[in-house]
């Protein structure tokens, strides 16, 4: 289980979705710097865009290794944040020459002898950050709960690695447990769909809680349990790679954070795309 090598006839699927209620505009640090957390978990997203198109490249060009959603919702919507608003999973040739810009960023890389480099890249941008309204998660869960449905009840994706889903959030919503057992329910011949609930604070002084082994580790809110309770547990291929996050040893982990930093949301999209490995 959760070993199906991914290749253009079995394709991998992310599906991302993005809380973009009004709490959105609140600002948090990345890079020393203050920014709207809408702009820097847009940014974090087109980042993970980027690294999986970079490993679908090869010297021919690029290999449809994945399906790739990326759903906003705020106030009454769920919508795809792609160029073309109609198109749910693109993958990588889809998203090739057809981003909304490029900006340029400031990368800082650490040398062996502890000194800083600071570089100027381009980052392509597929998309865009929004903030405002209320957070409709009921039903992005239920338009994820769709996709994922047909993505694996397709006869080319029953051997596939099974979908991860990315719920990116700082808010609250009710009716949520059945929907997101519904959606841990689906699955391929490989295993089933992950669900990884990513929780994320604007209060740099609260502490994160990074795959949990219970809810013991979690604050006594009924939200933080609730969300704990939506999300996988994740498959022991991961163990590795969230045992050396944390710090310290474990042997089962779920896939949440809760009051996770901006650092914590890119280290958490990192290891839950650690399946994008299992390329030839």
């Amino acid at each position: 289980m959760y070993s199906a090598r991914i290749s253009r006839n079995s394709p991998a699927a992310f599906i991302i979705l993005i809380d973009q209620s009004g709490s959105m505009a609140e600002t948090v640090v990345i890079d020393r710097k203050e920014v709207v957390k809408a702009k820097a978990v847009a940014f974090i997203v087109n980042m993970l865009i980027a690294e999986l198109l970079n490993r679908s490249r090869r010297e021919e060009g690029y290999r449809d290794y994945f399906d790739i959603a990326v759903l906003g919702y705020h106030g009454d919507e769920v919508a795809s944040l792609w160029k073309n608003p109609n198109r749910m999973f693109m993958r990588p040739n889809d998203l090739i020459g057809n981003e909304l810009s490029r900006v340029p960023v400031q990368r800082e890389r650490r040398l062996p002898d502890g000194s800083t480099v600071v570089s100027s890249v381009c980052q392509k941008i597929w998309v865009e950050p929004y903030a405002g309204g209320k957070t409709p998660m009921y039903h992005a869960l239920t338009e994820c709960y769709r996709l994922c449905k047909a993505w694996c009840g397709a006869k080319a994706h029953r051997k596939s690695y099974p979908p991860t889903i990315f719920n990116i959030t700082d808010g609250d919503d009710f009716k949520l447990q059945e929907i997101a057992d519904s959606i841990k329910g689906l699955s391929t011949e490989d295993g089933a769909a992950l669900l990884i609930n990513i929780h994320i604070s604007s209060d740099a002084e609260r502490s994160p809680v990074l795959f949990p082994e219970s809810k013991k580790e979690l604050p006594d809110q009924r939200y933080a349990r609730l969300l704990y309770d939506m999300s996988s547990e994740m498959p022991a291929i991961y163990n590795e790679s969230i045992v050396q996050l944390r710090g310290r040893d474990g042997e089962r982990f779920w896939g949440i954070s809760y009051n996770a930093a901006m650092t914590d949301l890119v280290s958490m999209m990192n290891i839950g795309s650690v399946s994008a490995n299992l390329l030839f």
